[in-house]
């Protein structure tokens, strides 16, 4: 658990929170030992590859995860100076919604393809509002132009599958502001939408946090969408944090080789196309095997053998910025030294005009 949180005034403060899933091959170790704060009004970006456990993290704040075969076994959910960490399903009723709102990566998960999208999100205004139905419909309408859609006064009287993935995920962000969240958790909203509809998105998700001081936790795997939108980034790896800051911290001067290796593997048009495109080699770690030591050891090519013995503790290179890796130990300098060189050289030198090698 990070005992260092910066508890004041924070919107959300996780301590320690672990989630496993009970299955048939055994218990699946989603998060582990995760703690984390969101500021009101901050928008906080969550990245990492599939299966590092971003989404089930986030759904447990939310309480949307089947319980069981989901189990939290740990930890602390602290939302607005209140503890939800054992509220039952009526009690989350009255949260869910009004005061934290959840977007779904796929919207046609989300949305009734039985029910035009205006009685879906008025459905939503009614769930904490009351308000005559002329009013709703009115209040749909809005909620639609807040979310960028065009014609709003034909799109509520259309089906799901009539509308394009962009306009299906903006009207799921109509429905989740509806009643005007605090916290809005977006679940890769831009998935499988072309680059100008992403901008669009992200567009719509800044002017909502800038209009309505919404807290936004973004959940990606897409560092073009980080850099774009998020104030701080939470790095994942395996069910654990591994490294958290401000976001130009984590651009210019990332510490944990995997969030080098994810930025590293984002293509750029100002790299010598002759050069091979940077990958991360190997596989993820399998969640029903997990041990102590750092799950990204096995593909990190800067590992030691403690690393394989246990998870390292955390290391703050300031106020800020954390990193959860044994580079950071002084015994481990000359390890440390080939990381920044290695990362000066085929990062750095082409962003600054330096040939380091002369």
């Amino acid at each position: 658990m990070d005992n260092n949180l910066d508890t004041r005034g924070n919107l959300l403060n996780v301590y320690d929170l672990s989630v496993s899933f009970d299955t048939y091959a055994g218990e699946v170790k989603a998060v582990q030992n995760v703690s984390f704060y969101l500021n009101r009004g901050e928008i906080v970006s969550i990245v990492g590859e599939s299966g590092s456990g971003k989404s089930v993290m986030t759904q447990s704040i939310a309480k949307l995860l089947p319980f069981p075969p989901a189990r939290i076994k740990s930890g602390k959910i602290i939302y607005n100076n209140i503890d939800i960490s054992n509220y039952s399903f009526q009690e989350m009723r009255n949260i869910k919604g009004k005061e934290i709102s959840y977007i779904f990566q796929d919207p046609m998960t989300g949305l009734n393809p039985t029910m035009k999208i205006g009685a879906q999100i008025i459905e939503a205004i009614y769930s904490h509002n009351k308000m005559k139905k002329s009013d709703a419909i009115a209040y749909s309408i809005d909620l639609l132009k807040d979310a960028g859609i065009s014609n709003p006064n034909k799109r509520i009287s259309q089906y799901p599958y009539e509308l394009s993935g962009g306009m299906r995920q903006r009207v799921m962000i109509a429905m989740a502001i509806a009643s005007k969240p605090k916290l809005l958790i977006a679940d890769e909203p831009t998935t499988a939408l072309d680059v100008t509809i992403q901008s669009q998105i992200l567009g719509t998700l800044k002017e909502l946090n800038r209009n309505l001081g919404m807290a936004i936790i973004l959940i990606t795997h897409d560092m073009g969408i980080v850099a774009n939108i998020a104030t701080r980034v939470i790095v994942m790896y395996g069910g654990k944090i591994v490294e958290t800051g401000p976001i130009i911290e984590i651009f210019e001067n990332s510490l944990h080789p995997y969030t080098r290796a994810l930025l590293a593997s984002v293509p750029r048009i100002d790299i010598d196309e002759k050069k091979e495109l940077s990958y991360i080699t190997g596989s993820p770690p399998d969640m029903l095997n997990l041990s102590e030591r750092c799950p990204f050891a096995p593909r990190c090519k800067y590992s030691m053998k403690i690393c394989y013995n246990k998870f390292p503790t955390e290391y703050k290179a300031n106020e800020k910025h954390s990193v959860y890796c044994f580079l950071m130990e002084g015994s481990a300098q000359k390890t440390m030294h080939k990381f920044l060189r290695d990362y000066f050289i085929e990062y750095q030198t082409v962003n600054r005009g330096v040939d380091y090698e002369k």
